[in-house]
């Protein structure tokens, strides 16, 4: 019996003797001290959405315009904009923008000017996926494009006093440009290219020598576009007859309704593919009238 218990005894004084030893060890695996201050584990707001917001804080409006963008970057809209008397949707003046409608409306209203007016000064501006509609009275552009190297895309441009006006070399794709009431878009540009766009009753108003597509400038390429609806005394394609006016390139398009005048091109100055109903036009180029 005394020696178990001087066996149990001496079990205990090693098993403590082991775990003093380890206790040195055990403390000294370094400080407790954080190195500094936690770093964020989220992202900011700038980093989930690198854009910015058209509104009353960001960009603020000027004396034409209810929003104003003056600075490069990316800009989207929040909410729809139902414009003002007397003031221009949101103006633009600054290289390097890209306008995302992000699926929301420039809704004109009595007295209303331009959706969007885009200055002669800036190049490299895209304006894309949302609806302009109701800037009608005066000019009431839909969209006032004065830029160079700009694109216009996948937007809804309807019954505004003209849907688009275009002055410098640009790219026009992907669009719905309706019920506007003289053209749908004016291309006074050379350059550009116009192409997959849906062209349905332009020039509401029945006035002679409008319509759909209406081109005053050289070199610019219209292709793949359908047209319809074009006003009686309209037409759905119109290149303005002049010698100066050279070497616009008209393909693949198909343009019904005006008769005579769905195509109004003359081909001593421009290049245009057969014109045909569809049954017999066999020209991998050929445009479409009926």
């Amino acid at each position: 019996m005394k020696a178990t218990t001087l066996n149990l005894r001496l079990l205990v004084a090693a098993l403590l003797s082991t775990f003093n030893s380890c206790l040195p060890t055990a403390l000294a695996q370094g400080s407790l001290t954080p190195p500094g201050a936690p770093a964020p584990t989220m992202k900011s707001l700038d980093q989930v959405e690198p854009r910015t917001p058209v509104d009353s804080i960001h960009t603020p409006g000027a004396s034409l315009f209810m929003f104003y963008i003056n600075q490069p970057g990316s800009y989207y809209l929040t909410t729809n904009i139902v414009g003002l008397s007397g003031k221009d949707a949101i103006g633009i003046s600054a290289n390097n923008v890209t306008l995302d409608l992000n699926g929301f409306a420039l809704i004109g209203a009595s007295g209303t000017e331009e959706g969007i007016h885009i200055y002669s000064t800036c190049t490299n501006v895209t304006v894309r996926n949302g609806n302009v509609s109701g800037w009608s009275d005066g000019l009431g552009r839909g969209i006032d494009c004065q830029a160079n190297n700009a694109t216009l895309e996948n937007l809804t441009v309807f019954a505004n006093g003209m849907g688009m006006q275009c002055l410098n070399s640009l790219v026009i794709r992907n669009c719905i440009i309706s019920e506007n009431n003289t053209f749908g878009i004016e291309l006074d540009a050379s350059g550009s290219l116009v192409i997959g766009n849906n062209l349905a009753g332009n020039n509401a108003a029945n006035n002679p020598g409008e319509g759909a597509i209406y081109i005053t400038g050289s070199n610019n390429r219209i292709e793949n576009n359908h047209v319809t609806g074009s006003g009686l005394a309209g037409n759905g394609i119109l290149i303005f007859n002049s010698s100066s006016i050279t070497n616009n390139i008209v393909i693949k398009n198909s343009v019904e309704g005006g008769g005579a005048n769905n195509y109004s091109i003359n081909t001593n100055y421009n290049d245009v593919g057969p014109i045909g109903s569809a049954s017999t036009n066999t020209s991998p180029w050929g445009n479409i009238s009926h």
